[in-house]
């Protein structure tokens, strides 16, 4: 186990330091290593979206967007790693793109564009590395598999089959399902339990059917996040 974690750090210290160091000094800034792993550890992205607001806005809770800036050229530099530069890439326009440089941006104002749907679009990788991460425990009705890369297809005539990408694409089927059965395309997974309690708190709620994009924030500034839980 040992061996496996350190083998693990050395992968992830080498991703680091070619994404990062784009350019070669062979320096990385604290800032941008804080937000590459904002960005890619574990946890729900509204906790990343609000440690990384606490990291770019001023004292009085607004965000101050030379530091927006700051951050879309650090963590673009991910993307780029993988080479999807030319869709996701950095540009002086990218955060002009997001928000008006005439408007405050508050707590709640940063949420609603970055988890809207869709989001800024040099930032569309983001919710979606999210929702691809979801289906990993998911197990393939035909491999068994209980990693699951990429998205995941639910048969709509089979009770509870559904197919990794993999298997999909190759035209696995198995039991009584068929390759001419409807297959809908997901990129989440919700257990039957959580399924049963959304639709419990929609019958009992009075409320609008559509829910809030995330909770409304008080103004004044927040301590930044403990992210220890999620790391």
């Amino acid at each position: 186990m040992s061996n496996c974690v350190i083998g693990c750090s050395s992968h992830d210290i080498s991703f680091f330091l070619s994404s990062l160091n784009r350019e070669g000094h062979g320096k990385i800034s604290v800032f941008a290593v804080k937000m590459a792993l904002a960005t890619l550890c574990g946890g729900k992205i509204m906790d990343k979206l609000r440690y990384i607001f606490s990291m770019i806005s001023d004292s009085s809770g607004v965000m101050v967007y030379g530091r927006y800036d700051q951050f879309l050229r650090e963590v673009l530099k991910l993307p780029t790693a993988v080479f999807e530069g030319p869709s996701f890439g950095y540009t002086e326009q990218s955060a002009r793109s997001c928000f008006s440089q005439q408007k405050k941006v508050t707590l709640n104002g940063f949420l609603d564009t970055l988890m809207s749907d869709p989001p800024p679009q040099c930032l569309v990788w983001l919710p979606l590395l999210h929702r691809l991460a979801n289906v990993e425990n998911v197990e393939c009705s035909y491999c068994h598999s209980e990693s699951m890369m990429g998205f995941r297809y639910r048969c709509q005539q089979c009770h509870n089959y559904q197919l990794c990408q993999d298997c999909f694409w190759r035209g696995h089927a198995g039991g009584s399902h068929s390759n001419q059965h409807q297959m809908k395309e997901y990129t989440s997974w919700k257990s039957p339990a959580k399924k049963l309690t959304n639709a419990l708190s929609k019958s009992l709620s009075c409320a609008s059917s559509r829910e809030p994009l995330h909770p409304m924030f008080p103004d004044q500034p927040e301590k930044p996040l403990n992210l220890a839980h999620i790391v």
